[in-house]
């Protein structure tokens, strides 16, 4: 199953834990709002450096996701791991094997993350059993 849809976010950051040479790690705090066939809220932790080169970067990002998804309601957990050379992007966001509770308990798939005109969007490519009743 392929679904889309829209998300909110909210950052806290943290100051730098680390800095060396123009590189800094430093944390921050995510709240996120999920709009469409995925209606749920995330909170979530990001850890990321950042280089002393314009548009070069990485991060390493978990966010235990709580809602419903195409109407079935649990839990789950994504892990974000992106770079950027640059400016050029690259970043995957799985859901983490075995995370799913409740009616998602078996959820399987990977989360595509899209920013146009400063809108965020989703699209999340997805296995899950029928549920059995």
């Amino acid at each position: 199953m392929v679904i889309q849809g829209t998300f909110d976010v909210q950052v806290t950051p943290e100051p730098p834990t680390s800095e060396v040479d123009g590189v800094s790690i430093a944390r921050v705090g995510l709240v996120k709002e999920y709009h469409g066939p995925l209606s749920a809220k995330a909170v979530g932790e990001m850890i990321g450096a950042r280089t002393p080169i314009d548009g070069s970067a990485g991060y390493v990002a978990i966010e235990r996701v709580t809602g419903t998804l195409e109407g079935r309601r649990g839990t789950f957990v994504l892990q974000h791991s992106g770079v950027m050379t640059r400016g050029g992007k690259q970043l995957t966001v799985l859901v983490v094997p075995d995370s799913g509770t409740g009616e998602l308990r078996e959820l399987r798939g990977q989360l595509q993350i899209d920013i146009v005109d400063g809108k965020h969007l989703y699209t999340l490519d997805y296995e899950l059993p029928p549920l059995q009743g």
